[in-house]
């Protein structure tokens, strides 16, 4: 539209961004709220963003350097490392912050206020009673690791990725971190299942709604997103699953009236 001399050029009001959660949270820190001091440095350029799964040890302490809980068996913990999935798991704000700031190998101490940490208005987190929630805390972190929840083995084809309600075939197997294997579905036919009927593991699904037709990959699924589902049951005692999938084929499937009388099933692409 040309605007003349003298015309006035109406306002078109620009709409907000929404911001996620976790921006939302990241809004009430403030200077001196989160500290970090470096204890040793880590190695290379890369530091853990969203998406990635990130391996540290934790131990708490007061200022004072009393321990109040502890990953590490040296420290009164049961020495497995923290698994989260950055953007993903549900972590205190100081960490949220933090954790993406450090190399792998680092070890580093964050001071935090009290709502930096579990002591934040709707936390997401729960502690003990006996927790010092309302004290400022040190918070001391070694990245252990940090890599991406899906190594993709071969790349697939075209730009589209299932999504509910899509009808998929993959071969499907799964393993423990150490390699002992839990499932295989890699002969006769590919396993099927349908897109959020919650027929495959929580965590897998996530994986697969990543993935392109023909690409095969690994996904990386901790305890809490192996959900229980026909593919397999609920595994105890295994902190993640190696899932291994060659997506065959999907297709699109559409509640075209809304209320499932008339449904559509896209069997092949037309053309542009």
């Amino acid at each position: 539209m040309t605007v003349h001399e003298g015309e006035e050029q109406e306002s078109v009001p620009q709409k907000k961004k929404t911001l996620s959660d976790a921006e939302k949270r990241k809004q009430k820190i403030v200077p001196g709220s989160l500290m970090k001091a470096v204890i040793r440095p880590g190695g290379g350029e890369s530091t853990p963003s969203d998406g990635d799964r990130v391996m540290y040890h934790c131990t708490v302490r007061t200022l004072d350097g009393v321990v109040v809980e502890s990953t590490r068996s040296e420290c009164g913990g049961k020495g497995t490392p923290i698994r989260h999935v950055l953007g993903k798991s549900k972590m205190i704000l100081g960490l949220l912050e933090g954790i993406p700031t450090m190399l792998k190998g680092e070890v580093a101490m964050f001071k935090m206020k009290p709502e930096l940490h579990y002591g934040e208005a709707d936390c997401p987190l729960t502690v003990p009673d006996s927790f010092p929630k309302e004290d400022e805390l040190h918070f001391e972190i070694e990245m252990l690791d940090f890599f991406k929840v899906k190594k993709v083995i071969n790349e697939g084809q075209g730009w589209e990725s299932p999504r509910e309600p899509y009808e998929v075939k993959a071969w499907i197997s799964a393993k423990t971190s150490e390699g002992k294997e839990i499932l295989s579905r890699t002969h006769g036919e590919p396993y099927f299942f349908t897109f959020g009927k919650s027929e495959v593991p929580k965590g897998l699904e996530m994986g697969i709604g990543t993935m392109t037709r023909g690409e095969k990959a690994v996904v990386y699924v901790a305890n809490q997103y192996t959900t229980q589902s026909p593919l397999m049951p609920m595994i105890e005692g295994v902190e993640e699953v190696w899932f291994e999938i060659e997506l065959v084929h999907f297709i699109q499937v559409r509640d075209v009236l809304g209320d499932g009388r008339l449904i559509k099933r896209r069997i092949r692409d037309g053309r542009v």
